[in-house]
């Protein structure tokens, strides 16, 4: 790819998340691909974000400016906004622009206007359309970069032009160790993520295990406002004695293989993801997965039967009876057969993707 000027554009992020994590990561991987390459990051620090901990140690020497606005009437403090970014824009005459939420996409289209800008400008969304707030500004980008097939179909719902949507996921890097299954006679169930029921329904998870039947335990890797509520969910279910509380680890699939050392599958039982990341992270170390079928994501990285399997949301009865076989001993797929199921997700083949959308022009 030749040189190009990237500006990623965005609410402020709290610096923990899934998103931080892709971000830097398709930062590095087009500085690795193309050295010369200038990509910074825009953040719009909102009055009404002031309770949310700004923690911006992810981004480690990656180049980024800020802006503030102390006007609180809402509408006029997005046109201010798009005013600085305005201004920001003229100075720094970007190739690309990438938005990573709805308002981002509306502030910065305003803020070409103001300017007379034909710089394209990229939506790259972080979760379904439908769970985004005002998720209709996300259309006044010129071009779509989409995380998951549900969210593709979403645009072309809401008219977009399908040639105008690229479908890239998200990247999987590639392991070269393996967390293998329990050779004894003891099912190992994983959770990694956020201690937040809400759209994760964990307590769905739990209650789903506590009617299975036999030698198992759930191995949790995480913290979360609602650690205390799932613990005493956990404990009106009968379950507390199969469940071990790991708590939270910065590398949590380093952790997991030092420590845990052996996990037979791994639950996601979610309402609704924009591209869930710990499936293809746990089928890159070799990991089953059993998912929910929400809305977006699982389905384009779980095949069935080969890297795990898919429940549909409304019926947790089907969740019951997959894990129910999985402790009952059915044969599961070999560690290999596990990673190259997700061989697309890849970084290199995310890349050639990423690539193509931001090489149109």
């Amino acid at each position: 790819m030749k040189a190009k000027k990237i500006i990623i554009v965005g609410y402020d992020m709290p610096g923990f998340g899934g998103r931080e994590t892709v971000c830097k990561k398709l930062v590095a991987l087009l500085s690795e691909d193309c050295p010369a390459s200038d990509v910074s990051f825009f953040f719009i620090n909102d009055i009404r974000q002031e309770s949310v901990e700004i923690n911006d140690d992810w981004l480690n020497g990656m180049s980024f400016h800020r802006i503030r606005s102390k006007i609180y009437n809402t509408k006029a403090r997005r046109v201010h906004f798009a005013f600085l970014f305005s201004k920001f824009m003229r100075r720094e005459n970007p190739d690309i622009i990438i938005a990573i939420d709805p308002l981002s996409c509306y502030i910065t289209s305003l803020a070409k206007k103001l300017i007379f800008s034909k710089t394209p400008l990229f939506s790259w969304v972080y979760s379904s359309l439908d769970q985004l707030y005002k998720n209709i500004y996300s259309t006044k980008a010129d071009y779509h970069l989409s995380i998951s097939s549900g969210i593709t179909q979403q645009f072309i719902d809401r008219g977009v032009n399908p040639d105008k949507i690229f479908t890239i996921f998200n990247p999987v890097s590639q392991k070269s160790e393996t967390i293998p299954q329990p050779n004894g006679n003891i099912t190992k169930f994983l959770y990694v993520g956020r201690l937040a029921d809400g759209h994760k329904n964990i307590s769905g998870m739990f209650k789903a295990l506590s009617q299975v039947h036999g030698n198992w335990e759930l191995n949790i890797v995480g913290s979360g406002c609602d650690e205390k509520i799932l613990r005493s969910v956990a404990d009106n279910l009968n379950i507390t004695s199969n469940i071990v509380w790991h708590g939270w680890h910065k590398e949590p699939w380093y952790y997991i293989m030092n420590e845990i050392k052996e996990i037979t599958a791994l639950l996601l039982t979610s309402d609704f993801e924009g591209f869930p990341m710990v499936l293809g992270e746990a089928n890159a170390q070799g990991i089953y997965c059993i998912s929910s079928d929400c809305k977006t994501g699982p389905a384009d990285i779980i095949k069935n039967e080969i890297n795990g399997e898919l429940y549909p949301v409304d019926k947790p009865s089907e969740l019951i009876n997959k894990l129910q076989d999985i402790v009952s001993g059915k044969k599961l797929s070999d560690s290999n057969t596990i990673k190259m199921a997700i061989s697309n997700l890849y970084d290199s083949n995310y890349l050639k993707r990423v690539k193509s959308a931001l090489n149109i022009l």
